[in-house]
């Protein structure tokens, strides 16, 4: 199968058509309606069946705590017959990207194709401070150790057209009980904390106009 990404109000109909399909009870098969001429070298030849856009909502994703790259992903509408599981050849803007793969796409039910690393999108994720506390007046240590971190994460779109985006960072999370961790800044508040009830796991979603930044300040 090749998808060809669309945004939503670009959808059309299928350009060529050379086959009916059949839904049965446990199956799905293809009646060829239009004759195709295959050459007698007995080797193995690929055919088109059908062709059909789908519309897609594109957003970008990164967590640069783990990888200092904003990736694209694409959430698409099956808006046709159900799709059979396979290879997937993607295709963005007449440019091929490279090869997925789908499960069993049901007829309007959505799923997603991951499109790679687009550098368009910069971000990055600083460390402002470390400051350790740990000696009194007079030079004597203290009985509790303090230590405040402080970090930017920054997302700047250099792309001509608006970019939807989720950025993730954490929190960490004391697995000891002598080690007590204090949030004392988070600049915006994210729109889910505990992501996928993954504790400290914090997400923030935005879109950002061509050549805007974003900057996000952390401190605990």
């Amino acid at each position: 199968a090749a998808l060809s990404m669309a945004p939503a109000e670009q959808a059309k109909v299928a350009e060529f058509q050379y086959a009916q399909m059949e839904t049965k009870v446990t199956s799905v098969s293809y009646e060829i309606t239009n004759a195709i001429t295959l050459k007698p070298d007995g080797l193995e030849e690929r055919v088109p069946i059908f062709s059909i856009i789908l519309p897609a909502k594109f957003e970008y994703s990164s967590t640069p705590k783990l990888s200092p790259y904003a990736y694209l992903n694409s959430n698409v509408k099956n808006e046709e017959e159900q799709l059979l599981p396979g290879e997937v050849r993607v295709f963005l803007e007449n440019s091929y990207i490279g090869t997925s793969g789908i499960g069993a796409i049901g007829k309007n039910e959505e799923f997603y194709l991951y499109l790679g690393i687009d550098e368009g999108v910069k971000v990055k994720r600083e460390k402002l401070e470390e400051k350790k506390d740990e000696i009194l007046i007079g030079g004597i240590k203290k009985n509790t150790i303090s230590i405040v971190y402080k970090y930017k994460l920054t997302v700047e779109n250099y792309k001509s057209k608006s970019v939807r985006f989720s950025l993730f960072d954490s929190l960490p999370i004391s697995q000891n009980d002598q080690i007590k961790v204090k949030v004392l800044e988070v600049s915006e508040k994210p729109n889910e904390e505990n992501y996928k009830d993954k504790a400290g796991v914090m997400r923030w979603e935005f879109e950002l106009s061509p050549k805007e930044k974003k900057e996000i300040i952390i401190r605990f």
